[in-house]
């Protein structure tokens, strides 16, 4: 008979029972742990597994999105800091080179007493010429800038020291002044000497 509760077929009947051998209960057994698997995969929540997963998948999907996102935000705000690092040091430099622009300027003006001091330095070093007035030249314009030279051309003296100094004297007193020639010839008793000054100096105010 069939047991209505388990849905088992039984051997036998009410009145009389089945015999209880071996191959009766083997049988009883297998539609026992057949019942068991049907049952346990009715009661298996297989829907809401799907749906966790479903979740789980999104929410990585979501995860690694933002993640980029946020590198790529992170990436941006270095490259632009970078750049603003940049401009600022640009920035520093223009403001320097203005300054250092407006010094030079200022060291570079006219000069016209820049003779008196060159012969007053060759007083100083104890030359035995005295400087006669300079030959004077003016050549290479750049901007408002213009390039002016000095000649002192045929000085007899004994110490080549003293030439020096004078030189040396110069230069520290009178700003932005080079020398741009020199020329040492020997003679007897002294060496006859020309030098050359050069000098840029502004032409506009």
């Amino acid at each position: 008979m069939t047991h209505p509760d388990t849905g088992l077929s039984l051997p036998g009947t009410a009145e009389q029972p089945a015999p209880r051998n071996s191959a009766a209960v083997t049988e009883l057994l297998a539609q026992a742990g057949d019942l068991a698997s049907r049952a346990e995969r009715a009661n298996r929540p297989t829907s809401l597994i799907y749906l966790s997963v479903g979740i789980l998948a999104v929410a990585l999907s979501v995860l690694a999105y933002f993640a980029l996102a946020r590198m790529s935000a992170a990436g941006s705000l270095r490259a632009e800091a970078d750049r603003a690092n940049r401009i600022d040091k640009l920035i520093s430099r223009l403001k320097e080179f203005d300054r250092v622009n407006e010094e030079r300027r200022e060291e570079l003006r006219p000069l016209p007493t820049m003779q008196t001091q060159i012969t007053d330095a060759a007083v100083a070093a104890q030359l035995k010429t005295k400087l006669p007035p300079a030959q004077a030249a003016q050549a290479k314009w750049l901007g408002d800038l213009t390039r002016r030279t000095w000649r002192y051309n045929d000085l007899h003296e004994e110490s080549l020291e003293h030439v020096f100094d004078w030189i040396a004297r110069s230069l520290r007193a009178i700003p932005g002044l080079e020398l741009t020639g020199l020329t040492l010839r020997p003679e007897a008793t002294y060496w006859r000497v020309d030098v050359v000054f050069g000098r840029w100096e502004r032409t506009g105010s």
